[in-house]
């Protein structure tokens, strides 16, 4: 027996992931340089945009409440511009950081619960199948 859904989730997690990898990408490579061009402010907004849009997906998704949603990182979305992170505080700086590594463990995490879940219904799956081919057997 598969679980469609959970099946659903997992993969939807895991794209999630993917995507917060490159949305995080995206960030550490244009605070990187000196200057911010048109073209990276750009696809900064579009990643954030769609990271937000795929998280809120996923949070339906697995059927968390809007009021029960982790945050992702606040004082990432906060950044507006980037053309405003030339002027942040090595402190707001390193809370955006933070940020990314928080969020990184949470996914994470809710990964292994996905895939630990997997597991138990496979487990069982091939506990009933064994039981019901050894009751066919006494037959």
């Amino acid at each position: 027996m598969i679980d469609r859904k959970l099946e659903a989730n997992i993969k939807k997690t895991k794209e999630f992931m993917e995507i917060w990898d490159k949305f995080n990408h995206i960030f550490k490579a244009t605070i990187s340089g000196d200057h911010v061009s048109i073209n990276e402010e750009e696809e900064f907004l579009s990643s954030k945009a769609l990271v937000n849009s795929r998280y809120e997906d996923l949070m339906d998704s697995l059927g968390v409440k809007p009021l029960k949603r982790f945050i992702m990182s606040p004082s990432i979305y906060s950044v507006l511009s980037l053309e405003k992170i030339s002027i942040m505080s090595d402190e707001k700086l390193g809370m955006v950081d933070k940020d990314w590594k928080e969020s990184s463990k949470f996914l994470t995490a809710l990964f292994k619960r996905l895939e630990s879940k997997k597991r138990r219904i496979e487990g069982f799956n091939r506990f009933f199948f064994m039981a019901k081919k050894g009751i066919r057997r006494k037959k």
